[in-house]
């Protein structure tokens, strides 16, 4: 076991680490499989014989590369997913059992319960025995639509759940299997010895909903191979000031407002001239939205589209520009973006809410504007636009910590889990499969949107 400054006390071994993740980040680049890959990475640099797990779908192996022999990967049928009550398959939780027991993993760290379901998590506690720790990445257990809290389809914010108002957002689902949803995750939950959260905000929503704020420990998402100081200020060419976005060009991520955005200032020709917007990433989303972001690139010279990139030329891409735009709708919870931007050394523009505005103190290391508000974003690249406002924010950065560092505050967590582990007769639940929670025996519906 550990102690409480989380080194392995010496009158015991050390157990086996498992990290466990709904896909690997050879497949996809989310952050949920980046902060999986960066514990694991991290554990193995303060010499723990740490384990990375991944779940896959099928037609993804073609993909998959696992780059390390401490690396591992089951794989699932994602017709076989619930995606309403998060019940993964037999085979998979007990493929999951058996890798645990096998490769003597004593601490089971779950990055995720998709693909593998709930019942997986139950299965790593009543069946291997583990110490189980779940990691939580957005609001998924709570909301329905895509773990986000935004309504639909309005795509308002929502401050809390509960059985009635989300049967307002999916009304082919009735109330009683949002009640039923919710008992599954809480019944499945009960299994977990601690909980991660990479922000505060996130944490509270949870403690909100029903988790003891007792059992979830906040750690910051650390950077995978972070190295050299933070770029020095861009040097600029006729007094332009470059904004730039990364991340996946979509309505979820605001993209939507950068057009918005962008077609206010070309009525501004005192601002079109000084300003640039560049967008960084991979275009996905409705035809109209594809359509309308093409348009404004070929429409407004100050806007251009700079294509995807790799991880690795993120922090020389954001070097490139003044100011990280951060211009999401929904609440987020820690975005990566974040992160990489202080580490570029560049300050951020976000919407004021959620883990957003608790990474981004207004006025400190960046600048807030009303989410969704085209003209407020406008309003604050104007503010951002001056030389003394860019030193004072730069100068305030926080250096973000690497995955060593990451790993570091995870081996406290995972003593005080340790310390409250539910003993595995205890844990509540069937055998590990599809059966968490209540069953529900109405017919699944056609159209249900899956998260």
């Amino acid at each position: 076991m550990l102690d409480s400054a989380g080194a392995w006390q010496p009158d015991t071994p050390p157990p086996r680490i498992a990290v466990i993740c709904h896909t690997h980040p050879s497949v996809s680049k989310g952050g949920a499989e980046i902060a999986a890959y960066s514990v694991f990475r991290g554990l193995r640099n303060l010499g723990h014989d740490a384990l990375f797990i991944a779940c896959c779908s099928d037609a993804d192996r073609g993909r998959l590369h696992l780059g390390l022999p401490q690396e591992r990967a089951i794989f699932f049928e994602p017709r076989r997913y619930d995606h309403f009550y998060h019940r993964g398959t037999l085979p998979v939780a007990r493929e999951l059992t058996r890798l645990l027991q096998a490769e003597g993993v004593g601490l089971a760290n779950f990055h995720h319960y998709m693909s593998l379901g709930l019942g997986a998590i139950e299965a790593a506690k009543r069946q291997a025995g583990a110490v189980v720790v779940v990691t939580l990445h957005e609001y998924l257990a709570i909301c329905h639509n895509h773990g986000q809290m935004v309504t639909r389809p309005a795509r308002s914010l929502c401050d809390g759940a509960s059985p009635e108002a989300c049967n307002e957002c999916f009304p082919e689902h009735h109330r009683s299997q949002f009640v039923l949803r919710r008992e599954g995750f809480r019944r499945a939950f009960r299994s977990v010895d601690g909980f991660i959260s990479p922000s505060c905000f996130l944490a509270d929503r949870y403690a909100d909903w029903g988790l003891e704020p007792a059992r979830i420990e906040v750690i910051e998402n650390g950077l995978l191979g972070l190295t050299g100081a933070p770029t020095p200020p861009r040097p600029r060419r006729g007094g332009e000031w470059v904004f730039g976005y990364f991340g996946q060009i979509n309505e979820f991520k605001g993209v939507d407002l950068l057009l918005r955005a962008a077609a206010l200032l070309a009525e501004r020709r005192d601002l079109a001239g000084c300003f640039q917007l560049r967008v960084h990433g991979n275009l996905v989303g409705r035809p109209s939205f594809v359509e309308a972001f093409e348009r404004a690139t070929e429409e407004f010279p100050f806007f251009s589209y700079a294509g995807a990139y790799a991880n690795s030329t993120v922090r020389r891409l954001m070097a490139e520009c003044d100011y990280v735009v951060v211009p999401s709708t929904w609440w987020e919870n820690s975005p990566t973006v974040i992160q990489e931007a202080y580490a570029a050394g560049r300050p951020v523009l976000c919407s004021g809410i959620g883990g957003m505005a608790e990474k981004v103190p207004e006025g400190v290391t960046g600048l807030h504007f009303r989410p969704g508000s085209a003209a407020d974003l406008v309003r604050a690249m104007e503010e951002a636009a001056d030389a003394a406002t860019h030193a004072r924010l730069a100068a305030a950065l926080p250096r973000p910590f690497d995955e060593t560092e990451m790993a570091r505050q995870y081996l406290a967590a995972f003593a005080a889990a340790g310390r409250r582990a539910v003993p595995a007769a205890a844990a509540a639940g069937p055998e590990a499969g599809g059966g968490t929670g209540p069953v529900d025996r109405r017919p699944p519906a056609a159209d249900c949107v899956h998260s």
